[in-house]
């Protein structure tokens, strides 16, 4: 009986613990339009006092011109330049800052690239159209619509300045960026060659002044001029580095001035591929190396130069005549000082491989130098584009195979094929990456 009690007495419980809970959730139930209408009530003082959103100009899409502009621009100018004209350090300058736009007329601008500028690998681009050109010029104007306050450049003024005092000036100011005589980049500066030929003969000697005076925002030239520049110097003192750089001493144009061959490949291939064609890791292979000229004909070459490579600042060389490619070519096979001993290339050989293995092999092997996609320096990588039109409509397979069981002396390609090889790779495994190249 006792038990019984004890049942009924903890069933009256639960029963009034279910009741509370379900009390509960009607309350609530019935409450949930208020609270709806608490949170979600309009704002009235929104209403009252509308808050006005202006919309920014960068928010708007590039219109059809302006993109045809900036992919005209990609096209012919980044891969130097930069796609914001930002330029490279040691390779090109910036076209895209407010002081350069400042100081280049459209003239200037278009003067420089029909013309390029001899010694440095700013070939003349005379295959552009004016409205291209225009385009281009119209895309780099874009980029500081606001800023740029053009700054007066007489043509017609030239200074007179001290030669012999503006060398000592110019090795203090100048040189740890522009090299000890102006050749630039091809003797391994930071800056332009401003001792070139190809520059001076462009450049007002106001131009020269302006520049060091205004500096070039965002890039390592600094404003040199008054007490607000880098080091304080007066006009004066820039009068006579012009004077100096002007007079085009003999250590710039030796070069020039003695082998036919060397005095070519100064003015057309060491900007890119450096003195004595070793390359520069990022920006040009090695063409002085006896591997590439054991494998590279006398045709090759020649091809090469005269169509270029699509998608590299690799650009077609129409204006050399058979005779300066001669002369070019002469020079490159001095460079190894032993006889080099010539590779066999078969033109017409095909390799059949499994494009799928191929790609498996590429993404292990070649992708950490050539880039995930094989665009080579244009991606970031160390070695040049091997999956780009402008090199596999140039080479044959078995020129691609010879060159990975060869590899390149002095450079990172190393050999990969057999027990000596860095991978000891089996020719099969090559011919699966040429189809995976060639996508077949």
């Amino acid at each position: 009986m006792s038990r019984s009690r004890g049942a009924l007495r903890r069933m009256f419980i639960v029963q009034k613990i279910w009741y509370g809970i379900g009390l509960l959730a009607l309350m609530t139930f019935w409450s949930i339009p208020t609270i709806i209408a608490h949170v979600f009530r309009p704002n009235t003082d929104s209403i009252t006092k509308p808050i006005a959103v202006a919309k920014p100009e960068s928010a708007q899409y590039p219109t059809h011109d302006q993109y045809e502009a900036l992919m005209l621009f990609g096209r012919q100018c980044a891969m130097c330049h930069n796609w914001d004209g930002s330029g490279k350090i040691g390779i090109a300058p910036s076209i895209g800052n407010r002081d350069f736009l400042a100081l280049s007329s459209d003239e200037f601008i278009k003067q420089t690239v029909r013309e390029g500028r001899v010694g440095t690998a700013m070939v003349p681009r005379r295959d552009l159209t004016n409205a291209q050109l225009d385009q281009i010029i119209g895309h780099l104007r874009s980029l500081h619509p606001k800023e740029i306050k053009p700054i007066a450049v007489d043509p017609l003024l030239s200074f007179d300045g001290v030669a012999e005092q503006g060398g000592p000036k110019y090795a203090a100011y100048c040189s740890s960026c522009h090299g000890p005589n102006g050749e630039g980049y091809t003797a391994g500066g930071v800056g332009p060659g401003i001792g070139l030929p190809g520059f001076l003969e462009q450049v007002y000697d106001d131009y020269i002044l302006q520049t060091v005076k205004h500096g070039r925002v965002g890039t390592p030239m600094r404003a040199f001029i008054g007490s607000q520049g880098l080091a304080n110097l007066a006009e004066e003192d820039v009068h006579d580095i012009i004077a100096f750089l002007r007079q085009r001493n003999p250590a710039t144009r030796a070069p020039y001035e003695e082998d036919m061959g060397l005095a070519l490949y100064a003015r057309h291939c060491a900007m890119c591929h450096q003195s004595e064609g070793r390359g520069k890791v990022g920006l040009a292979p090695s063409i002085g190396n006896r591997d590439f000229l054991a494998l590279a004909s006398d045709q090759f070459i020649r091809r090469t130069v005269r169509r270029g490579r699509v998608g590299t600042a690799m650009a077609p060389r129409p204006d050399l005549t058979d005779r300066q490619l001669e002369q070019i070519i002469t020079y490159l096979r001095t460079l190894p000082g032993d006889a080099v001993a010539a590779i066999h290339v078969d033109e017409d050989l095909e390799y059949d491989g499994d494009g799928a293995h191929g790609r498996a092999g590429f993404a292990t092997y070649c992708s950490p130098c050539h880039g995930v996609n094989g665009e080579g320096y244009a991606a970031g990588g160390s070695g040049p584009a091997i999956r780009m039109p402008g090199f596999l409509n140039v080479v044959s397979d078995d020129f691609i195979f010879k060159t990975v069981k060869y590899g390149r002396t002095g450079t990172p390609m190393r050999s990969f094929i057999g027990a000596r090889g860095l991978a000891n790779l089996a020719e099969a495994a090559v011919r699966d990456v040429l189809s995976f190249l060639r996508n077949r």
